[in-house]
This record gives C-alpha cells, structure tokens and sequence, in this order.
C-alpha cells in the first residue's frame, strides 16, 4: 500500500515537467555532481585511464563530464516516462531489430537480454514491456529505502515482470522458470560479483571477475543470449538496439567453455562501451579486482 501511495505522487508529479525542463536540469545537475561527488569521479577517471591509455587527459575529463550529464538526464527522463508510459511507444524510443527478437519467440526459446549500465536502461526494459514483450528485471534493494516499495509499481505499471534477488536460490529459481515458460530476462554483466560467482575474462586489457549468470542460465534452459543495447542521439532521444544473438561453444571442458562464453559477452560490451564511451557508468569500480593481462 505504502509503495502504491508514494508511485502515485511521483507519477504525478513527473507528468507535469515537460522533457526540455527534464534535460536542462539534468544536464546543470550532471555537472554539479562532477564537481561535488569529487570521490566518485576520481574513480571514473581512474577507470578511464585504464580503458583509453593513449587518449588525452582532457578528453577523458569530457567523457566523464558528460556520463555525469546523460546520467542525471537517465533517471529524470526514466522517471518522467513511468509517470507517462504511453511516451514509451512513440517516437522518442525507438526500437531496432525487433525482427531478431520476433524471430526468436515464434521458434517458442526463451530470451537471456545481455546489456549493461550503458545509457538509460531502465528505459530500454521499458521500452520492450510497452512493446507487449514478456521481460522481466532482476532487481535489489536500493541504498535509499524511500524507493524500495516503489520499484515493483514502477516496473508492473510498464509490462516488467520483477524479480528480486533475494534469497538467491529463489531469484536462480524464478529466472530459470521465467526463461522455460519462453520469456526474456534483463541481466547486465558489466559490475564486479561476488568472488566466488565471478570468472575473470578480459576487458579492455585486463582480467576482471564477470559473472557466470547469463551463460549458467542460458545453458540450463536452452534460452538464447541476444544482446540488447540502448544508446542516446543527440537530439535526446533513444535506440533499443537488438544484436544478433551470442553463439555459445558448448562442447568440452566446463570450465573452459564458461571462459570462453563469458569472453564472448565482454567482448560486445566492451565495443559498446568504446562507441558511446558517454554513456557507460564509469564511476563504478569495475577494476578493482582487475589484472593486468
């Protein structure tokens, strides 16, 4: 009842702030935090520097400047689109490759979607939910409680099925039997795991901990791994961008073809991170458990 009451009052609020006030807040917004959260943006330097060696220090000043910028920007626009869900099926959002996704769901698989914290994802969950697709998130407990009871109101409200993560073998056994009944799961591979959950494969030149999910859960229920991005144009509005589905080498030791599946997805996150380096969460510590290879 609480979340349902305070989903109500934001929903409200958010459909009287037309999208240009949205952008320009964010934007001034954006930069302010670059300047005030000084910590995390030494972190997404740090990170930087270690993905683009040979680039400027100036210019990976201007990346993270503007991740600050397109993230503000990310969780107003996400909110406002809650607040008013029709928008998600108009021009704003567009949807490439449905004819992948299509072509999957009528061959009766279930979807793995492969994506990361790369520009406003919650939008691209969004998106495929409108479209009258049967995704479902993962999701947990935020660090400010007020959102908690609001998150499964704002996912339903979209067509998104949520799925906590908590306790694991309850979250492993709703998404497993999400993927069996022919549905998509979101899952986003791009943060650290836990030690004993993560694999170390490469990015960006070095080793780093990823984890196993995708590929454990493609294997167990014959789901397809397609990967599924979302990337902001200049005039501010939105691509849900579907791939080709992911192959996976199957044969052979266990261990070494989850290697080399999870190499395989690193390696399109990886190309999506060097084409919209903007849009991508560097201020998360994603290197640090890394090697250098």
């Amino acid at each position: 009842m609480k979340g349902q009451i305070v989903f109500r009052a934001v929903r409200s609020f958010f459909r009287l702030i037309p999208f240009p006030v949205i952008w320009r807040v964010g934007d001034g917004v954006g930069l302010l935090l670059y300047r005030l959260l000084k910590k995390r943006s030494a972190i997404g330097l740090a990170n930087l520097s270690r993905a683009f060696p040979d680039m400027p220090e100036r210019e990976r000043v201007e990346i993270l400047k503007t991740f600050w910028r397109n993230f503000c920007k990310d969780i107003l626009e996400a909110t406002r689109y809650y607040a008013y869900p029709a928008a998600v099926k108009g021009k704003r959002v567009t949807l490439v490759g449905r004819e992948r996704l299509d072509a999957l769901l009528a061959q009766d698989t279930g979807i793995v979607v492969l994506s990361a914290h790369l520009g406003n994802f919650p939008l691209l969950c969004m998106k495929l939910g409108m479209e009258g697709y049967p995704i479902a998130v993962v999701y947990g407990e935020m660090h400010n409680r007020f959102f908690n009871p609001v998150l499964p109101h704002m996912m339903r409200s979209t067509g998104i099925e949520p799925i906590f993560d908590r306790p694991r073998h309850a979250c492993v056994g709703k998404s497993i039997s999400w993927l069996r009944n022919k549905g998509m799961l979101f899952i986003q591979v791009d943060q650290n795991p836990l030690v004993e959950a993560g694999v170390p494969v490469d990015f960006f030149g070095f080793k780093v901990p990823t984890s196993r999910g995708p590929v454990s859960l493609a294997m167990r229920t014959a789901a397809k791994i397609v990967p599924v991005f979302i990337v902001r144009d200049k005039n501010n509005h939105h691509r849900v961008i579907v791939e080709e589905p992911v192959a996976l080498r199957l044969e052979g030791n266990g261990n070494h073809h989850m290697r080399e599946n999870l190499e395989a997805l690193s390696k399109v996150t990886e190309d999506y991170i060097r084409r919209y380096p903007t849009l991508w969460w560097w201020v998360h510590q994603r290197f640090k458990m890394a090697v250098k290879e």
